[in-house]
């Protein structure tokens, strides 16, 4: 589901070391870790809508079995935060749209979230920001609408502005990936010029763009629609959205692409998470979740009872998987949940905010490990 259309419906994690890493870290033979893991960790947030007074951010330091609201009215502005980069446990950056006063919604937490400033000192230019991705703290990109692309070599503290050619200054960006500091992927929605949604491919840090239209390519039917994930692993890229559902994937860094759509569901595919160059997580609008571990030839099916709009989905080790998601059906409240067997079996970890308050829907979800032992779905290696 798009994230502007959840927010008409008044109703759109990870990153170690960044912010849109998809790697596991290896088998373990089927076994959770979760006995294995300390009392003060995983660590986890997750970001959504204002409830009216200031934007969403829930923090845990188990695991999700408890949850905490972080910030307040006079740190977090009034708006929707679409996206969390967690650097390490302590520094974190989010993004989301424009704040009641007109200045851009980007803010960072030296201290694991317990207070926020903004980020850049004004840097960044006023406009809604929808993703972000870093390959560690000094190569962070963040995107978002006009066009706009920044980087960042200081965690956030000052941001540069990469230039696209003319005819993409009114295109609204979504998602941003990168394989280093050179090779950067950005997409989003419908390009201003034409139907089809808006792939841009960089292999020199942004001096030069190259416009990709696999969709078309493909004759996949979007009606207009948008992309909403892409991550990337080795030499493969995959991409993600709708309207309706697509899964796209190429082995050779967006030479060639493949349409790996599953069958079984319609709804926007929402954000995908990586485990290896063949192994991928994808969550979909009415509780949809898919796995395939021979690079989107097959695909399981997962169902933990829910009817959101899932729209975050985080993993550690493989098989410890959290989802959270937007009332999008039967549901009354945003969801998270968490599973401990590769999705077999889920056990709710709502906290009770999101159940009293159904105007804060979730958008993404992102976890670490204890201490140093970082894992995300933001960068591109482990």
């Amino acid at each position: 589901m798009k994230r502007v259309m959840i927010i008409i419906a008044a109703m759109v994690f990870l990153s170690v070391v960044g912010c849109a890493d998809d790697n596991g870290d290896g088998d373990n033979n089927g076994e959770s870790l979760w006995s294995n893991l300390p009392s003060y960790g995983p660590y986890g947030w997750a970001v959504g809508l204002s409830d009216g007074d200031y934007g969403t951010i829930l923090h845990t330091q188990d695991g999700g079995k408890t949850w905490v609201r972080q910030g307040d009215s006079t740190q977090l502005p009034n708006t929707g935060f679409s996206d969390v980069c967690v650097i390490d446990k302590n520094i974190l950056l989010v993004s989301g749209d424009l704040q009641p006063n007109g200045n851009y919604s980007v803010l960072k937490s030296v201290n694991g979230g317990e207070t926020w400033t903004l980020s850049g000192s004004g840097s960044l230019e006023n406009a809604t920001y929808n993703g972000m991705f870093a390959l560690d703290k000094h190569h962070i990109w963040i995107v978002g609408e006009q066009g706009s692309i920044f980087y960042s070599t200081d965690v956030g503290d000052s941001w540069t502005k990469i230039e696209v050619p003319e005819e993409y200054r009114e295109d609204i960006f979504l998602r941003v990936a990168a394989k280093s500091a050179n090779d950067v992927w950005v997409v989003g929605d419908k390009h201003v010029d034409d139907i089809y949604p808006i792939m841009l491919h960089t292999t020199n840090g942004g001096a030069n763009w190259e416009r990709l239209n696999p969709i078309e390519d493909l004759n996949i039917e979007t009606d207009e629609g948008h992309f909403l994930g892409i991550k990337t692993i080795g030499d493969t890229v995959w991409a993600i959205g709708g309207f309706g559902k697509f899964i796209i994937r190429s082995a050779d860094n967006g030479a060639t692409w493949n349409d790996i759509t599953p069958s079984g569901a319609s709804g926007d595919a929402n954000d995908i998470f990586l485990l290896s160059e063949t192994e991928a997580y994808v969550v979909e609008d009415y509780g949809g979740i898919f796995s395939t571990d021979d690079a989107g030839l097959h695909w399981t099916e997962h169902n933990a009872d829910t009817n959101n709009w899932l729209l975050g989905i985080a993993i550690l080790r493989g098989t410890d998987i959290w989802i959270c998601g937007s009332p999008g059906g039967w549901n009354e409240y945003s969801v998270i949940k968490y599973s401990s067997d590769a999705g077999t079996t889920w056990e709710e970890q709502t906290p009770q905010l999101l159940k009293d308050n159904d105007l804060i829907g979730l958008y993404k979800i992102r976890f670490v490990e204890s201490e140093s032992r970082l894992l995300s779905q933001n960068r591109t290696t482990p």
